[in-house]
């Protein structure tokens, strides 16, 4: 039987290329926004929340804006506005500002509690995957990474779907697969905007179900991957056993139809692997657009209380991948790490630091599991273990940054949010929206003040 929970807790974002060749899914979201909602809640009993990023590109290659963000709403009307004020125009060279956008959808003021699900709509890559035809080669202006922001909402459990408009995206697909992969989400290939609604209901419908049973089979979930663990087996083996357990407890999800988007080998274990853009830019090649998906292929239809996949079952895993979960070891002793199926158990008596092994990805490294700090070398990030690195970086954005993640924090210095670290910020400034703000966030109840 499917898990049943009797109502879901859902915040769904849309980051929306809003440059020239987007106005017919601009026009498809703002027609339809209402019927989505009212669809989601009536089969899921959902408290929901949407927000929206538009975005186009820097200057000056467009004097607009490069994003515009719409923090979460409850009000369906409101963000139905907001899509009203959308238009489709700008680009400019090729790429456009895809890593700045996501940036702006990480930083949005998330329910710890919720399903959290992005909705990415593009028809163009983020600057710096490959150097042709691009005005800033070596990556977003403002040093935003994609694949750093993906990992990082893969460790905020947000999930993202990249709607890839198609045959434009064509060469770029694999690279958003990757994306899309590494948070546990899926890309979507579309030619027609007037199935965007229907891929939005099918697809958020289908996480919700998939959240639920990460929830209620968290046990088995780990006890699989501690034994895939123990065995050396890859991800593809370990999301079969995952499934094998799942059909053999007769539990069942719902799933969107989306064969044309099962990401492919390349994507999955070579560019989802990339430490930043200029890895990817190395490695990529660009798929050729010799074909688009048939159109056929292109059904986005809902399969209600079904077993779970194996697709849907590495996608689990991927995201199990940022629990932490305790772990016995001899001697009673208890360690914390993340489970991936790349790295291997130590053993209760290597105690002492070895770091005769410098970790490729350095002080930028996100992986602060004792494990994987034991074996690997990092430089500056290892030299105060067990204490907050000092802070002799300033933060770019200073007082006014909204990435609260601890690696941030350790990292960089931000003069004085930081010195009230753990006291209520002076309100000095009144809120615009004033008692009417439906920002609920601790970091803007602390800057503003509300009457």
């Amino acid at each position: 039987m499917a898990s049943k929970h009797s109502s879901s807790i859902l915040d769904l974002s849309f980051a929306m290329d809003c440059t020239g060749s987007m106005g017919s899914y601009i026009k498809s979201a703002t027609d339809n926004i209402r019927s989505i909602v009212d669809e989601i809640v009536s089969k899921e009993m959902t408290n929901i929340r949407l927000a929206l990023v538009e975005y186009r590109d820097h200057p000056p290659q467009d004097t607009t804006f490069v994003t515009r963000v719409h923090n979460f709403t409850d009000k369906v009307q409101e963000m139905k506005a907001w899509l009203e004020q959308c238009s489709a125009q700008g680009g400019g060279d090729t790429p456009e500002a895809v890593a700045d956008a996501l940036h702006d959808i990480l930083k949005l003021s998330w329910r710890s509690e919720a399903t959290k699900i992005c909705v990415l709509i593009s028809d163009a890559p983020p600057h710096g995957l490959k150097q042709c035809d691009d005005s800033f080669p070596d990556g977003c202006p403002l040093g935003h990474d994609p694949l750093k922001i993906a990992r990082e909402m893969a460790e905020k459990n947000i999930t993202l779907y990249v709607v890839g408009v198609e045959p434009p995206i064509l060469p770029y697909r694999e690279f958003f697969m990757a994306l899309a992969h590494i948070t546990g989400g899926q890309y979507v290939p579309m030619m027609n905007a007037n199935l965007l609604a229907q891929m939005i209901i099918a697809g958020v419908r289908e996480e919700i179900s998939l959240d639920r049973v990460m929830n209620s089979s968290r046990k088995d979930i780990i006890k699989v991957i501690q034994k895939a663990t123990s065995d050396g087996v890859d991800d593809q083996e370990t999301a079969k056993r995952l499934q094998s357990v799942f059909i053999s407890k007769k539990i069942q999800v719902n799933r969107m139809k989306n064969e044309a988007g099962v990401p492919s080998k390349e994507a999955e274990e070579c560019y989802a692997k990339c430490a930043d853009m200029a890895d990817m830019q190395s490695k990529y090649k660009k798929t050729e657009p010799t074909s688009t998906t048939h159109v056929a292929a292109m059904d986005y239809g809902l399969q209600e209380e079904e077993n779970v996949t194996v697709d849907q079952a590495k996608r689990i895993l991927q995201k199990a991948k940022n629990w932490e979960i305790p772990t016995s070891q001899e001697g009673h002793q208890t360690e914390r790490k993340s489970f991936t199926t790349s790295h291997r158990s130590r053993r209760s008596g290597d105690t002492q630091r070895d770091h005769s092994t410098p970790c490729k990805y350095g002080s930028s490294c996100y992986d602060h599991t004792d494990y994987h700090r034991t074996k690997y070398y990092h430089p500056e990030g290892d030299k105060q273990q067990g204490m907050r690195t000092n802070q002799q970086t300033s933060c770019k954005y200073g007082s006014t940054c909204h990435d609260h993640t601890d690696h941030h924090r350790e990292k960089y210095s931000h003069p004085e949010s930081d010195k009230k670290e753990k006291t209520q910020n002076i309100q000095h400034t009144p809120c615009k929206y004033g008692s009417g703000c439906r920002d609920r966030s601790e970091y803007h109840r602390d800057k503003y003040y509300h009457a």
